[in-house]
């Protein structure tokens, strides 16, 4: 197959092929990562290996990334069950066979380019222009030598090239926008009965003890405590390692300088303020109200009709300084809001700014007092810049400490004594831990996981270091095992009428949708179906597009509803599907109509095109990748990569 795809990839489309399937496995450099020691391999690429502290780095940094795009807070557990460390480690590995093949076929980018790319980044430039000592000092920064930086510029400009090449040269035929738009713009005719998860338990008969006693017996593996470990174990941050870290008094003298240098030429504003609150929903009618109140009282406080704490006392509406004219005292870069920052620093003092909007409403701003920053002595500052000192060396001392502990808890595997004295942190204990549920250590599924780990459990060794966050990692060891056992119903009964409760309504609600379903398959009207059941109502069916869904029609049965095989002409289909609020739903749909291309403008055709385009070099990319892989010897160490 791989000799296949080459043979029709020739010149420069092979170069485009290449680059797009590299970008995204380009986002850092491979050398950096190389390193020697113990380190152990967790996979290998015709022989070349791939050690855990490169997958673990790039973990990390890919994990880091992912948090700072997120707008939720995303935990260890979660990127574990979305498998990010084996995607990355799949990513490694496709980016050594790509950068086997480039090598293969002679591709190169010549050394006057990659110095016009550096030379064009700004990060590098002094005084107008590029600067080889900046330059070196920035990558030095970053742990980063020149001549990797520029094998990393190097790469992702014939990969950038290739894709852009690749993008321009993709073809879809007028057909393909046709059926897509058919597929795409398809409606269906759709109605729903909706069967009502509380009506349905409130006709359920009450259980007695005797049917409680006798689920209790019969689903006893449901109710009973699980097996449990209890943990040594050693925790490895860069907070716990800051304590140990030793900061000389030159690394201090020098941190306070360039303390120094921040602080100085600083000016201290003290700001009054008149706030106007507006609520997120305010229309413009109340906005432009707002506005014009506090322009009216600027000028009624420039021209001396009132002053400025006066005109707070009658119109602030923030209640913690309104009282005392509007002061806010001492006002910094960030304290507020950016939009307030900007029109603090343009102000200076006596001057009174024209009205600000921020996310809390309309200000009017007054500076009083302007002073320089004072910079408070050495002795003063000391604790503080030797605890950023400190945190600053334990971040880059993390990884070092971290293998460190990896190597001593797996050469040293009956006990975690010599690996806490090779790294001076202490051994603590957990509390009871089970397979799925534990406090403090024990809440991280990877610990829980490592705990009952065959050898770890049976043979009491040191589990592997397990990474449960971005720089934060930990090795366990069981100290202590109870079976699972089974508990009295007096100990569980009200688990155990939860559970013979919740089981019954998904019974009766079972029954009744696929009764539900069957009848309608049989082309009773649905109305009649409904009639004398108080827990199920028809609603009427309706043509809706993918994406229309409404109170009718909830987005997971309009899901359901375009997953169903459309039926035959003249005839129904029906499903049952389950909402999210519980309700169960007995779809039927008795119409489908194609989407119309004819209705698309231009502009709407040319963005299907490039879709379809990307859909199809997304399709080259995978076969291509796979080709690679079927080809390479490629062996991964599932154990190690845990």
């Amino acid at each position: 197959m791989l000799m296949d795809i080459r043979e029709k990839i020739r010149g420069w489309l092979a170069y485009v092929i290449v680059g797009l399937i590299s970008i995204p496995f380009m986002l850092w450099g491979v050398g950096e990562y190389m390193g020697g020691g113990s380190d152990p391999t967790v996979a290998e690429v015709d022989g070349e290996e791939i050690t855990a502290r490169e997958l673990d780095r790039a973990f990390a940094e890919r994990r880091a990334q992912l948090i700072a795009e997120s707008d939720e807070q995303l935990t260890a557990e979660m990127f574990e069950e979305m498998g990010l460390k084996r995607q990355v480690l799949d990513e490694i590995i496709n980016e050594r066979l790509l950068v086997s093949f480039i090598r293969e076929q002679g591709y190169v980018v010549p050394d006057d380019r990659v110095a016009a790319v550096i030379r064009g980044i700004s990060a590098f430039h002094a005084d107008g222009g590029f600067d080889r000592e900046t330059y070196e000092r920035r990558l030095a920064q970053q742990g980063m030598s020149v001549e990797q930086f520029e094998n990393d510029v190097r790469r992702d400009q014939l990969f950038n090239t290739l894709d852009r090449a690749l993008i321009g040269s993709a073809f879809v035929t007028d057909p393909e926008v046709r059926q897509l738009v058919a597929l795409r713009d398809q409606s269906r005719e759709v109605g729903l009965i909706r069967i009502d998860r509380e009506q349905v338990a409130e006709s359920l008969p009450e259980p007695d003890e005797a049917d409680l006693r006798a689920y209790h017996e019969e689903h006893a593996e449901t109710f009973e405590r699980p097996e449990q470990v209890r943990l040594a174990y050693i925790e490895i941050t860069p907070e716990r390692l800051a304590a140990s870290q030793d900061i000389s008094e030159a690394a201090l003298a020098s941190a306070y300088e360039d303390y120094k240098a921040r602080q100085e030429g600083e000016e201290a504003k003290r700001v009054r303020h008149i706030l106007i609150q507006l609520p997120d929903d305010a229309d413009a009618a109340d906005v432009d109200a707002a506005r014009e109140s506090l322009e009216q009282a600027r000028a009624t406080i420039v021209s001396g009709e009132a002053s400025f704490a006066e005109k707070a006392a009658e119109l602030s509406d923030d209640t913690s300084s309104r009282d005392e004219g509007g002061d806010l005292g001492r006002v910094r870069e960030g304290d507020i809001a950016e939009s307030f920052d900007q029109a603090l620093a343009s102000l200076g003092e006596g001057e009174i700014s024209e009205p600000v909007r921020t996310r809390f409403g309309w200000h009017l701003i007054e500076v009083y007092d302007v002073e320089e920053a004072a910079v408070p002595p050495l002795e003063e500052v000391r604790g503080e810049l030797l605890e950023d000192l400190r945190q600053d060396a334990a971040e880059r001392a993390y990884y070092d400490a971290a293998e460190e502990l990896a190597s001593v808890s797996y050469e040293q595997p009956d006990s975690l004594v010599p690996a806490s004295e090779a790294i001076g942190l202490p051994i603590e204990q957990s509390g009871w831990v089970s397979r799925d549920s534990g406090d403090g250590i024990g809440q991280h599924a990877g610990v829980r996981d490592a705990a009952f780990d065959e050898g770890v459990l049976e043979e009491r060794f040191n589990s592997q270091l397990i990474e449960i966050g971005s720089s934060h990692g930990v090795v366990v060891r069981v100290e202590d095992y109870r079976e699972a056992q089974p508990l009295p119903f007096e100990e569980v009964e009200a688990q155990v009428r939860e559970q013979w409760e919740r089981d019954a309504i998904d019974e009766a609600m079972g029954e009744m949708a696929e009764s539900m379903r069957a009848a309608l398959d049989d082309g009773s009207d649905p109305s009649q179906v409904v009639a004398d059941e108080p827990a199920a109502d028809w609603v009427e069916a309706g043509w809706y597009q993918r994406g229309e869904s409404d109170e009718q029609m909830p987005v997971e049965a309009l899901q359901a509803a375009f997953g169903m095989t459309p039926p035959a002409s003249d005839a129904v289909a029906s499903a049952v599907t389950t909402l999210r609020n519980g309700d169960r739903v007995v779809l039927r749909l008795s119409g489908v109509r194609a989407g119309e291309p004819t209705e698309l403008d231009a502009e709407a055709r040319q963005l299907m095109a490039r879709q379809l385009e990307a859909n199809q070099s997304d399709r080259l990319i995978a076969t291509f990748m796979r080709s690679l892989r079927a080809e390479a010897d490629v062996n991964i160490r599932e154990r190690a990569i845990d």
